[in-house]
């Protein structure tokens, strides 16, 4: 799946269906719709552009 596409419902099935993801149509809907939301929050983040920025230094040893 190209990483620009959007996650299609049949998509979504198929994959629900290899990984044994079961339930009524209900808790699918509902799955479906959760899966998109953090499809499309892992894009808007994919497209921040930190090039030009330092990494913060997340660990700092003692010196002592």
């Amino acid at each position: 799946m190209a990483q620009d596409k959007q996650l299609t419902r049949e998509q979504f099935d198929l994959l629900a269906e290899q990984l044994g993801v079961t339930g009524d149509s209900d808790y699918l809907d509902e799955l479906y719709s959760q899966v998109r939301g953090v499809f499309i929050g892992a894009k808007s983040i994919r497209d921040i552009d930190v090039s030009d920025a330092e990494p913060d230094m997340a660990f700092i040893p003692r010196t002592s």
